[in-house]
């Protein structure tokens, strides 16, 4: 019994699991613009730049 209920319970972690990760990139992806890190308007490529004194 054990045999078959140990991968069927871990598929159903693993699943919960890889869910809830895809809904928090996406809420976070398309959350309001103060809580969004993307700015579809303006992108900002920040390629190699250094902080200036």
């Amino acid at each position: 019994m054990g045999i078959y209920l140990a991968p069927f319970v871990s598929l159903l972690a693993g699943g919960a699991l890889g869910t809830a990760t895809l809904m928090g990139l996406i809420s976070s992806q398309t959350a309001t613009p103060n809580q969004s890190p993307a700015n579809a308007e303006a992108p900002q490529f920040d390629y190699g730049t250094t902080a200036t004194q």
